[in-house]
């Protein structure tokens, strides 16, 4: 037990370490990033202090040239003129552009004029001076300017009270930023409350394009290497059941010639000795090992034919019926001297199909004696065959060693044997399920297993119908 977990954690230290060091880039990242939005957040913080702070010069400015009847802003460089109306009689302003050094405003405060405006201006509370929308436009543009591009709610608050100057959806509660604009010995007169419904995701959106790359390319270096690890398992363990299978192939050829070469070796000594009825026997054996020879290198020519998809179907017309009940009574004498039984059930339909006999007929005898091979005690096959909307189903059931879950996701692979190395309990190599799978495949079909160690196997194949 301890071996194996030993043996599990040294496979994937590799894995673990780069993981590991994934993680830890990205957690880094993560830091540099949120010092990267803590800056974000305090220039953005900054702008719209400043903001604030020019809001009372800015309105005062407005307001100036709304009751002068100027456009909010100046055009070109052209002087421009004003006629007032005072006691003192009437009185004809110029001035240029280029004494104005607000953009909301011109060069007045110079004046007698401009210094009773901004007295008397200065005493009245906004909400007598401005609509919302003109306060709102004047903010909205004012944050701009600091680089502010995030919608703002906002309310003006005048002695400690709120006024009527307040955006549309503003909440009390939801305030994070309070400027004082104006106060007096006795405290503020005047409080801008401001906050930003979007602040959070304004923040952060550049530094989420930043994440989002980190995240993107870590799971692009993490898939690469876990497909070349994968790949890497793959190989090692295809070295591994190639080896399995060099072995197996090599007792499997070695048994068969052993028995030819002694076969021989009596007739050349003792033919002469012998009568025609033992020459027959010996000669019987060479060719019954022989044959045995020559259906091992087929199957893996098959195997070889197939991996280069050279193996054509000669597809004529098969009864099934008729196909699974010879492959059936092809093992029932075999089964019957282990004490078994063999079971074909076949409902009433039209098996009548489009389908290459012979390959069929090996993939039906592969299982049928797989089910009988990998029994221990008396074989017990049940073989029953169906007729569906639009495929036929034909299931294989034994009741023998079974397999865990490991063996079934490997059991089709080439090359692949339940029992490893030189064991050969079970004669094969390793080819019988592999062949199977590609011809059913090859017939448009699937094969399913469900398997459970001790309790046997059930193998379901479908197979289409004919146009």
């Amino acid at each position: 037990m301890l071996d194996s977990i030993l043996q599990f954690f040294k496979e994937r230290t590799m894995t673990a370490i780069l993981t590991t060091a994934v993680v830890g880039a990205l957690l880094l990242q993560l830091n540099l990033l949120s010092g990267e939005l803590e800056l974000q957040r305090q220039h953005f913080e900054s702008s719209v202090g400043q903001t604030a702070n020019e809001m009372n010069e800015v309105v005062r400015l407005y307001v100036r040239k709304k009751s002068l009847g100027v456009p909010m802003r100046s055009q070109g460089n052209s002087d421009s003129t004003v006629t007032l109306q005072t006691p003192m009689g009437t009185t004809t302003l110029r001035w240029s552009s280029a004494q104005i050094k607000n953009p909301y405003g011109f060069g007045l405060d110079s004046t007698m004029l401009g210094g009773i405006m901004n007295t008397f201006q200065e005493a009245m509370p906004w909400e007598a001076q401005l609509s919302v929308n003109e306060l709102d436009s004047l903010l909205k543009m004012e944050l701009i300017e600091h680089n502010v591009r995030t919608k703002p709610q906002w309310a003006v608050a005048e002695n400690g009270y709120l006024t009527s100057l307040m955006s549309a959806g503003f909440q009390v509660n939801e305030v994070s930023f309070n400027y004082i604009l104006e106060e007096s010995f006795f405290g503020p007169t005047r409080q801008l409350l401001l906050y930003f419904p979007s602040e959070h995701l304004y923040l952060a959106k550049r530094v989420y394009l930043s994440l989002l790359a980190s995240l993107l390319f870590s799971a692009v270096i993490l898939f690469a290497f876990f497909g070349v690890s994968r790949q890497s398992r793959r190989q090692k363990r295809l070295a591994e059941v190639k080896s399995d299978f060099i072995n197996n192939m090599s007792h499997e050829f070695k048994t068969p010639l052993a028995t030819i070469n002694l076969a021989v070796d009596t007739l050349m000594k003792n033919a002469a000795k012998m009568n025609d009825g033992q020459i027959q026997e010996y000669l019987g054996i060479i060719k019954t090992e022989n044959k045995r020879m020559n259906a091992q290198m087929e199957s893996v020519l098959q195997m070889s034919m197939m991996d280069k998809e050279e193996l054509t179907l000669d597809m004529k017309p098969v009864q099934l019926d008729a196909l699974i009940k010879e492959c059936v009574d092809h093992f029932k004498l075999t089964v019957a001297e282990r004490n078994g039984w063999i079971d074909l059930s076949i409902q009433t339909g039209n098996y009548l199909t489009s389908a290459d006999f012979t390959q069929l007929k090996s993939a039906w005898t592969n299982l049928i004696d797989n089910g009988i091979k990998y029994t221990d005690g008396a074989p017990e096959i049940s073989v029953q065959l169906k007729e569906l909307d639009q495929t036929y189903e034909i299931t294989f059931k034994d009741r023998g060693i079974g397999m865990d879950e490991e063996v079934q996701h490997q059991v089709f692979d080439q090359f692949f044997r339940a029992t490893k190395g030189n064991i050969h309990d079970v004669k094969g190599h390793g080819l019988g399920l592999a062949f199977v799978k590609e011809i059913i495949e090859k017939h448009g079909g699937s094969i399913q297993l469900e398997s459970e160690v001790g309790k046997g196997s059930m193998f379901t194949v479908e197979l289409p119908k004919s146009n």
